[in-house]
């Protein structure tokens, strides 16, 4: 269990790195650590990866992604098993619910929009307290214009962004350009693009103040004209909640309390947004496994 120091520490941490996903732990520690010592803020945040309070960064970007929605199978985790070894799976959930599974996967850009929302820490909010009052369409996410060979490549081994340069450089060195591998060494070209494509992408890192496993998950599914209502206020709850447009239905993955009361408190809220019109076409999924090629 973390104190309220060192939680605010590690939330403070999410919100630099979302902005800069390579920053070094010496600037974390001397911009934004409460100890003085920078080896205990190194111990605090290999604490905060190992228990999962911290996950990521990453960076994405959308590259085209099919998405396809199973209703009614007999046995959702026998699908999983074997969908996931098709090559161009990147992501699927079995379900217990009429929605059996969703398989995301390399292909049509079907997918509009995805990303973790970077929470606020102490809560403003909890989620059955969200307002949802002002309409709005979350924007696109578009795949990337004018990326080369060299990009690609880049961006693919720096999915975990704080790779070292030189690291990269060794995987990608054979392929730069004749005079830019004259004159520049490679490690400083591997940097220079991937400031460029970086700007392109999204930071994937999520917060969990009691660690992932320590929520009950649930994904809800409805179409709404009140989207970017939806991703404002669930920035004012205290961790992370997930977000996917496609098909123009959003997808939410929401972590909540354990307890019954709260459970329920949550679920009432998007059956009242239903009654009121706010959201249609509900199907509230509880997962039981899921995989993911990431």
């Amino acid at each position: 269990m973390l104190s309220l120091s060192q939680l605010n520490s590690l939330y403070a941490f999410v919100t630099v790195i979302y902005r800069n996903p390579r920053i070094s732990v010496r600037e974390l520690h001397n911009s934004f650590s409460h100890y003085k010592n920078r080896d205990s803020t190194r111990k605090l945040l290999k604490k905060a990866y190992d228990n999962n309070i911290i996950m990521g960064p990453k960076i994405w970007c959308n590259t085209g992604f099919d998405v396809e929605i199973y209703k009614d199978l007999d046995d959702p985790l026998s699908f999983l098993e074997q969908n996931s070894k098709r090559p161009e799976i990147t992501h699927i959930n079995a379900f217990i619910g009429d929605i059996s599974a969703i398989c995301f996967k390399k292909g049509a850009s079907v997918l509009q929009h995805a990303e973790t929302i970077i929470p606020t820490f102490p809560a403003k909010k909890t989620i059955d307290e969200i307002q949802i009052e002002e309409k709005g369409i979350l924007p696109s996410d578009e795949y990337p214009k004018g990326w080369d060979e060299i990009d690609w490549k880049v961006y693919k081994a720096m999915r975990v962004p704080r790779v070292p340069y030189w690291r990269v450089a060794k995987k990608v060195e054979d392929s730069l350009y004749g005079e830019e591998r004259r004159e520049t060494p490679p490690w400083q070209t591997v940097k220079r693009r991937f400031l460029r494509i970086v700007r392109d992408c999204k930071t994937w890192i999520s917060f969990f103040p009691k660690g992932y496993d320590n929520y009950h998950q649930a994904y809800l599914l409805f179409k709404t004209d009140y989207e970017i209502s939806f991703r404002d206020e669930l920035r004012n709850v205290d961790r992370t909640s997930i977000i996917y447009k496609f098909d123009d239905n959003l997808l939410l993955h929401l972590f909540l309390d354990e307890t019954l009361k709260k459970l329920h408190k949550c679920y009432r809220k998007f059956y009242k947004l239903k009654k009121e019109g706010i959201i249609h076409d509900l199907h509230v999924l509880i997962p039981m496994e899921w995989y993911s090629s990431f």
